[in-house]
């Protein structure tokens, strides 16, 4: 990601987003809020902003596929430089959440609705992340979003959860399950910290952290958790997978996310010396 360019002056700016999509805006901070798009400006117009013949380009590929933008607001352009650079964790959280690949590729000084050859245009993202499909969240969605999302803005302080939104949102773009595998239990390891017993503690804490009420439900996911670890450590470790490989990798992206939305709703990480027999 590059920097984002403000001036001093500006009090506003917009990041146009890839991958995921809303019915109507939603309110995610002081000053950032998540709006639909609709992107219908002409290549000409496209070309006539563009810096570089490289940016024209990425434009031409990814403008159009523009589903929804990040409105940014503050009082002066230093304000708005900071809270431009933090909604890219906005955008991971987001993603986090909702099984998709939210992605910032633009940022202008107007909406997309309004976008124009006046218009400014930066591009933030030369690594061609966003050709996905279209991830469209439902009303139910936005408003748990609106509901939680300060609460989960404020997880961010803690590394544990910081790396295990990270791990979910970005673990896409490995190609192989492999490397996928490790960083995504890089995440779910990082929220319980657990270095002796491994297999049994984490899967025990887990289920314990997921079920904390229900006993069936418990000893169900401490097998499969079990199983999955057990996949994750022959796949890291260069050995053969025994259930497939892209199958381990889904059920262990669901398993973070849900660990992710759980530690969301307690509005805290897992604590061990609950959870701890």
């Amino acid at each position: 990601m590059r920097m984002m360019t403000v001036s001093e002056r500006d009090t506003e700016t917009y990041l146009y987003v890839n991958g995921l999509t809303v019915p109507h805006a939603i309110s995610l901070s002081a000053g950032t809020e998540l709006l639909p798009a609709n992107w219908k400006t002409s290549r000409d117009v496209v070309e006539a902003v563009c810096d570089s013949q490289l940016d024209f380009a990425v434009a031409s590929v990814f403008l159009p596929r523009v589903s929804s933008q990040l409105r940014v607001t503050a009082s002066h352009g230093r304000e708005l430089a900071i809270r431009a650079w933090n909604s890219v964790w906005d955008l991971l959280l987001l993603s986090a959440f909702f099984d998709c690949e939210a992605v910032c590729n633009f940022q202008s000084d107007l909406p997309v609705e309004q976008f124009d050859s006046a218009a400014r245009l930066h591009v933030t993202n030369y690594h061609l992340r966003g050709l996905v499909e279209v991830r469209m969240m439902t009303n139910e969605e936005v408003n748990w979003t609106a509901a939680n999302f300060g609460a989960a803005r404020d997880l961010l302080d803690t590394s544990a959860f910081q790396g295990a939104v990270h791990a979910l949102a970005s673990y896409r773009w490995h190609s192989l399950p492999r490397a996928q595998l490790a960083l995504l239990w890089s995440g779910i390891e990082g929220l319980f910290r657990v270095d002796t017993e491994v297999v049994f503690r984490l899967s025990l804490y887990i289920a314990r952290f997921l079920w904390p009420d229900d006993e069936h439900a418990r000893r169900s996911a401490f097998a499969r958790v079990k199983q999955l670890y057990r996949g994750r450590s022959k796949a890291v470790h260069g050995g053969p997978v025994k259930d497939d490989a892209s199958l381990v990798v889904r059920e262990s992206a669901e398993l973070l996310r849900t660990l992710i939305l759980r530690s969301v709703a307690v509005r805290g990480v897992p604590d061990l010396e609950i959870l701890a027999p």
